[in-house]
């Protein structure tokens, strides 16, 4: 599962650390096709459009999320947050044509961060490249040794070599 912002945001400095929002995502979720990008989403008041971007993704809503998340990277361009959420999104959409960038950007950001690492390997298990799954969700596990995202991802990753 990616992980992004929700209502259990930790602060680290200035950088939004991101937390959990999706709990229970299995092997059977990987594929599923979602909605489109929207051509335009209800506006939102300046500086709310990460807590819009956060509130669309926990609904599922992959395509609103990414329009606020887009909204929000633009106002923040630096924010990993925003654009850890916007690839996200993206992988949700099986974008992974957009979300492809997205992570550059997200790597000059924080490559040594194991956030990055784990929605790296969570977009190369969606798009069921198993190998390179591996090698990021293993720097991801380096980075952050049992953290229960990352150990998921793992259990999904193992089970897809499994089966």
């Amino acid at each position: 599962m990616h992980a992004i912002g929700s209502a259990r945001v930790l602060r680290a400095g200035p950088l939004t650390v991101i937390a959990l929002i999706l709990l229970s995502c299995t092997a059977s979720d990987v594929g599923k096709q979602r909605q489109a990008l929207p051509a335009q989403v209800p506006e939102v008041p300046d500086g709310r459009e990460m807590a819009a971007a956060h509130e669309a993704f926990g609904r599922e809503e992959f395509g609103v999320a990414g329009r606020y998340y887009q909204m929000a990277r633009a106002s923040e361009p630096d924010s990993l947050d925003a654009c850890l959420g916007l690839a996200a999104s993206y992988d949700w959409l099986n974008r992974f044509d957009l979300a492809d960038p997205v992570y550059s950007s997200c790597k000059k950001i924080a490559d040594d961060s194991f956030l990055y690492h784990n929605n790296v390997g969570f977009s190369h298990l969606l798009r069921g490249d198993l190998d390179r799954a591996s090698v990021s969700l293993a720097q991801a596990a380096a980075l952050r040794p049992g953290h229960p995202v990352v150990e998921n991802n793992l259990a999904i990753l193992r089970d897809a070599s499994n089966g």
